[in-house]
C-alpha cells in the first residue's frame, strides 16, 4: 500500500501486510458499538478505500445492518472460521451492497464458539491466523482496512478480535461508570500482550448516543474527557456520535446511515470519525512503534 493513509506497515505494527485491523470493544452493552462499526465501516468505503466487516457477535446485528439475510449468513460465518481449522476467511465473505465493502456474517451459532474452542490449542490466536493466512496468499484479494465488531462481553470471541487486532476503539456514553469497564479491558489486554504476544494498540475512545441538549450529558461529558486524557492520555476522539432516531431507522432497513440519510448530521459525524482514524494512523506510521502504548501501557499514565 505504500503510502496509504490506512497502512500501518510504516511502522512494522501490523502481521497483515501493512493492513489496519480495527475492532471495536466494550464488555458493556448498549454503547453504539455496532452501530459505529458498521457506520465507520460504510464512511472508509466511501473513501475508496477497500474494507472488510467481521461480525463476532452472536446477535449478529452488525449483519443484519448490511442487509444480509439468515441464509446467506448460516452458510458464511464466523463461526466457521473460528471453529473450523481448514475453513479459510475467503470462504466466509459475502459482498454487501455498498461497493468496497464486504462482510463476514454472523449467526445465533456464533454463541457456541466458547464451548467449541475451549479445550483446543491455540484458541485464542484462530482468527488472527486466518487473517494471516489470508493476507499471504497470492490468490485473494486484499483489503485495506478490517473492522472488527465484538461482543459486549470479554469471551473467547472478544479474544480472539483483540489478538487479531492491530488496533482498538473503545466506544463510551457519558455515563458516570463509563471508565469501569475500561479497567477490566486494560487487565485483559496486558494479559494478552504477556502471555501470546497480542499487539493490539489503543486507537481512540469515542463518545455515542451522546445528548447535547441534557445539561447532565454535557457536565458528565466534560468530566469523562479530563479523566480520560488524565489516565490514558489524548485519546478521545474530538468527533462526538449524538443520540439519532435516524442511525435506527436506518439500521432496520439494512443499510448504514450514511447510505440511508447521506445529508444527516449522523452520517456526517461518522464521515467525521472516519477522517480522524485516517489521521490517526497516519500520524502513527510516521512515529516509532514504541512510542505508540497498548491500553494497558496508557492506562499506567
Amino acid at each position: 500500500m505504500g503510502t496509504d493513509p490506512l497502512s500501518s506497515s510504516a511502522n512494522g505494527a501490523s502481521p497483515y501486510g501493512g493492513t489496519a485491523v480495527i475492532t471495536f470493544v466494550n464488555e458493556k452493552g448498549g454503547v453504539a458499538k455496532t452501530t459505529s462499526c458498521v457506520n465507520l465501516a460504510a464512511a472508509l468505503a466511501q473513501r475508496d478505500c477497500r474494507v472488510l466487516c467481521i461480525d463476532l457477535d452472536p446477535q449478529a446485528n452488525a449483519t443484519t445492518a448490511f442487509g444480509i439475510s439468515a441464509d446467506q449468513a448460516i452458510q458464511r460465518e464466523a463461526h466457521c472460521l473460528l471453529t473450523m481449522p481448514r475453513f479459510p476467511l475467503e470462504r466466509a465473505i459475502v459482498p454487501t451492497k455498498i461497493e468496497n465493502l464486504d462482510l463476514v456474517p454472523s449467526s445465533a451459532r456464533m454463541a457456541d464458539c466458547d464451548k467449541t474452542l475451549v479445550l483446543e490449542v491455540g484458541r485464542e490466536g484462530r482468527l488472527r491466523g486466518k487473517l494471516r493466512e489470508f493476507y499471504r496468499s497470492v490468490l485473494t484479494d486484499k483489503y485495506d482496512v478490517v473492522l472488527l465488531d465484538s461482543p459486549p462481553s470479554l469471551d473467547l470471541l472478544t479474544v480472539n478480535a483483540l489478538t487479531a487486532a492491530t488496533h482498538m476503539i473503545v466506544p463510551v456514553t457519558t455515563k458516570f461508570y463509563a471508565l469501569k469497564g475500561m479497567a477490566l479491558l486494560g487487565d485483559l489486554v496486558a494479559t494478552l500482550h504477556e502471555q501470546i504476544g497480542a499487539t493490539v494498540k489503543l486507537l481512540g475512545i469515542l463518545v455515542t448516543m451522546f445528548d447535547k441538549k441534557t445539561a447532565l450529558d454535557t457536565t458528565i461529558y466534560r468530566l469523562l474527557k479530563e479523566k480520560i486524557e488524565r489516565e490514558y492520555g489524548n485519546y478521545m476522539f474530538s468527533t462526538i456520535i449524538s443520540r439519532s432516531v435516524v442511525v435506527s431507522e436506518a439500521e432496520a432497513g439494512g443499510l448504514p446511515v450514511l447510505m440511508r440519510d447521506p445529508d444527516s448530521a449522523a452520517a456526517g459525524a461518522y464521515r467525521g470519525l472516519a477522517d480522524e482514524v485516517v489521521g490517526r494512523l497516519a500520524a502513527e506510521a510516521r512515529r516509532p512503534a514504541s512510542t505508540v502504548p497498548a491500553l494497558a501501557g496508557a492506562s499506567a499514565k
